[in-house]
């Protein structure tokens, strides 16, 4: 009993469940009067201390764990269920978000405050970014080479200022639309030119 009580295993981390292991394995390191290494008992206090909507999401681990190695599957299963739920609660929360009247930038930071509590990865926040702007839009910014949310937002904007508006664009002949296409091809070369400059000028 005497491990029982001197171990204090911190409040479960949903936005980073790798984080929280780690410091769960610490605490097991620093667990008096000895060291708690058997791979039951750290995955008893694991089960003890999650929230019950993290227990459902492993739920077949937990009514049948590992003979062997019961920690480290539910440490493995746990890490990659969250991030799979992770993923689905951003894309859910910013799906409603469109572009419409507003500049692409303003969408860009509205996106950021919606998902502020949830940690999301400038990879995955910059893939839902992409997939709200006009696909015309998103056919040029895939041309862009070290592509960020900020340098996507940057782009972005200056496409959607160039561009006609949707009546004139139906009514342009294909002459037309190749010719706005080589104007905004050369506005990004323009954009990348002066973002390198501002680089070396560091």
């Amino acid at each position: 009993m005497s491990d029982i009580n001197a171990v204090q295993i911190p409040v479960f981390n949903r936005s980073d469940p790798g984080l929280w292991f780690v410091m769960c394995e610490s605490t097991f390191a620093l667990a008096t009067p000895k060291a708690i290494t058997e791979s039951v008992t750290k995955y008893n206090y694991i089960v003890s201390h999650l929230p019950p909507d993290s227990a459902s999401l492993i739920r077949d681990v937990l009514m049948k764990p590992d003979a062997t190695d019961p920690y480290s599957q539910i440490k493995k299963e746990l890490i990659n269920r969250s991030g799979e739920s992770s993923q689905h609660e951003i894309r859910k929360l910013l799906s409603g978000e469109e572009l419409g009247n507003r500049k692409p930038s303003e969408l860009l930071r509205n996106m950021k405050r919606r998902a502020e509590s949830l940690n999301v990865a400038d990879n995955l926040m910059l893939e839902l970014f992409l997939q709200r702007l006009p696909s015309s839009v998103q056919t040029i910014l895939t041309a862009v080479s070290e592509l960020t949310l900020d340098k996507a937002a940057g782009i972005a904007d200056r496409i959607i200022e160039v561009s006609p508006s949707p009546i004139e664009t139906f009514a342009v002949s294909k002459k037309n639309e190749q010719s706005l296409e080589t104007k905004l091809f050369l506005e990004i070369e323009k954009l990348n030119k002066r973002i390198d400059r501002l680089s070396f000028s560091r």
